[in-house]
């Protein structure tokens, strides 16, 4: 076989069958309604301002690999009162508001995690149980209590165990936009919306009051009718979960693709496209800058410190030159030591 069509083949073996996916989607829709209720019982608050749940992450983009254990998910929420978006700088920004505010008069990002911590604690101590419609018994706790982004809930039962990050989002309309004008469609923007969500700036340009603004929704549809683009999603991040880069996300993935979107062939074959891609990581890990999507001031492997980018850029390396040499031999084993699938 071809190189490419070895690639396909392991491809196959990535991917988990539909009937497998939708016994974990089920348990999981389950148990976060279950959640959302339980936060509605105990916190008046919560009740009034939730305003839906919005997927996010592999999930939205559908290029989930293996077991669906893992769900993102957006807690939308919506107060009785005006909130305007204010940039500050690269992808952050204030959020003005009369409530849960710093002196400043903005949504005090660390309030906000606060109030909903106590909420998911008032759910969560010592813990609670729940059964689903399949007849699984989980055992829910409350592992990362939002002193990142999210606010982490797991639910283990006898044979899986599902993990969901839920985060807190503001909800805004393309025309709220307070960043420059984005590599993204009009049309795009004006029928998607775009979340702010608590995020603090890295390292040592912390504060109080800052969000982050994200457009999953965007990225998704930038990313349709692109041929081969989301299977070399697929393939990047198989290999990378088979090498042990867990500090390379599946977000940097992601965004090394939509910065090439409009400048590849995306109907060119697997093998070719997944060393050109791969390569184009390895150049920004080498640099130590992968710009975010949608506004390229702001660094994305900032997230990394300096001992995990420096394992990512040996490993990124040693990776490429071992898909080339799988390209050149034509192996299918060569190809499929790389994804740890024979």
């Amino acid at each position: 076989m071809t190189f490419a069509e070895n690639l396909q083949e392991i491809l196959e073996k990535l991917l988990i069958s539909d009937k497998d996916r939708a016994v974990y989607t089920k348990d999981a829709e389950e148990i976060q309604n279950f959640v959302i209720e339980e936060l509605k019982k105990v916190d008046d608050t919560f009740r009034e301002v939730f305003n839906g749940l919005s997927l996010g992450g592999d999930y939205l983009d559908r290029v989930k690999l293996n077991i669906p254990d893992e769900f993102d998910m957006h807690m939308k929420l919506k107060f009785p009162i005006n909130i305007s978006p204010e940039r500050d700088s690269s992808a952050f920004i204030y959020l003005n508001a009369p409530f849960i505010v710093a002196s400043c008069g903005r949504i005090h990002r660390l309030k906000l995690q606060s109030w909903l911590r106590d909420a998911f604690h008032k759910v969560f101590q010592p813990g609670c149980n729940f059964t689903s419609s399949s007849r699984q018994a989980y055992r829910l706790s409350y592992t990362l209590e939002g002193y990142g982004c999210a606010h982490t809930i797991t639910a283990v039962g006898p044979t899986r165990q599902i993990k969901f990050d839920l985060v807190s989002a503001f909800e805004f309309t393309g025309a709220q936009w307070p960043l420059p004008i984005p590599p993204v469609t009009e049309k795009v923007r004006q029928e998607w919306p775009w979340f702010a969500v608590p995020q603090n700036k890295p390292k040592k340009l912390k504060g109080t009051t800052t969000f982050m603004a994200i457009a999953p929704h965007w990225e998704r549809e930038m990313m349709k009718r692109r041929d081969n683009l989301k299977n070399i999603l697929r393939l990047m991040k198989g290999m990378r979960d088979a090498n042990k880069m867990p500090h390379l996300s599946s977000y940097m993935l992601k965004t090394v693709l939509l910065h090439e979107i409009e400048k590849v062939d995306w109907q060119r074959d697997l093998g070719t496209l997944l060393v050109e891609m791969w390569g184009r990581l390895v150049e920004h890990l080498q640099t130590g800058r992968l710009p975010y999507y949608l506004q390229n001031e702001h660094n994305i492997l900032t997230r990394m410190n300096d001992g995990q980018l420096k394992k990512c850029r040996v490993a990124s390396l040693n990776l490429l030159n071992r898909l080339k040499m799988a390209r050149d031999s034509g192996s299918y084993r060569d190809c499929s030591i790389l994804f740890n699938v024979m």
